[in-house]
């Protein structure tokens, strides 16, 4: 079954959350006015409207250095991964990645289609790849690996500590773990922290989760360090909203 990957949605498709899915992570959803979201699952908080959203933390011990369980040829559709203490939930990195971090096969990215749970320490776990996405370089067992969960699954509220990229703004409250979207680009009412400055652009707080800090009061920013969310185009007091324009993912 295949999906379309971008989608030419009314004004109120941006609104619309359900229990189900019905697009691939990552689907691209553009209103006649130019704004622009992608399709994502929230975590396992309730979200609220116009709020920064992050990628979901890395789960410890699969960020990188998983051995890999047996060879796999050029072609293979499957890598047997060692899991570390850390369980695996089944399908919690489908639509996610693969990459092969050090050893034989090095710099690869593949993208999982599916595996099964491994709640075991020391088990293996069979990560199926996507049909289209094969090894182009063989692994061997001395081959190491990380495992990663799409940018747009389980999100959470940009924290103060930024532990991911930020990926959106929600244009509506979002039930915990249900699908939804995210704006990406264009004008979006984000909550804010500070006062903003027209024209120039805001941050990931790094006092109020969820919220905007201006340039000039965000050292962190202004040393480079903090990913750029958008412009300002009319500004709201401190702890209310202000437009934003988005500038993450067009």
């Amino acid at each position: 079954m295949s999906f379309p990957t971008v989608i030419y949605g009314s004004i109120k498709d941006r609104l619309n959350t359900t229990v189900a899915q019905v697009s691939p992570l990552g689907t691209r959803l553009i209103l006649p006015d130019g704004r622009v979201f992608r399709y994502a699952k929230a975590g396992g908080t309730n979200l609220s409207i116009g709020q920064v959203m992050q990628e979901a933390v890395v789960t410890t011990g699969h960020t990188k250095d998983l051995a890999v369980a047996a060879a796999a040829p050029i072609g293979s559709s499957s890598v047997i991964v060692t899991n570390s203490t850390t369980a695996i939930t089944a399908n919690m990195y489908a639509e996610g990645y693969l990459f092969v971090n050090d050893e034989a096969g090095e710099g690869q990215l593949c993208t999982i289609k599916s595996h099964p749970a491994e709640a075991t320490g020391s088990g293996n776990c069979v990560i199926t790849i996507a049909d289209e996405d094969a090894l182009t370089i063989a692994l061997s067992t001395i081959s190491q690996v990380g495992l990663r969960k799409n940018l747009y699954k389980d999100v959470v509220v940009a924290p103060i500590t930024v532990t991911g990229p930020p990926l959106g703004v929600t244009p509506c409250a979002v039930t915990a773990n249900y699908y939804c979207w995210l704006q990406t680009w264009g004008p979006a009412s984000v909550l804010t922290n500070g006062t903003l400055v027209l024209g120039k652009a805001v941050y990931p707080s790094v006092t109020t989760a969820g919220a905007v800090d201006p340039y000039l009061t965000n050292a962190t920013a202004t040393a480079g360090l903090e990913p750029v969310v958008g412009w300002v185009m009319s500004i709201g007091a401190s702890t209310e909203y202000s437009l934003v324009f988005l500038t993450l993912a067009p």
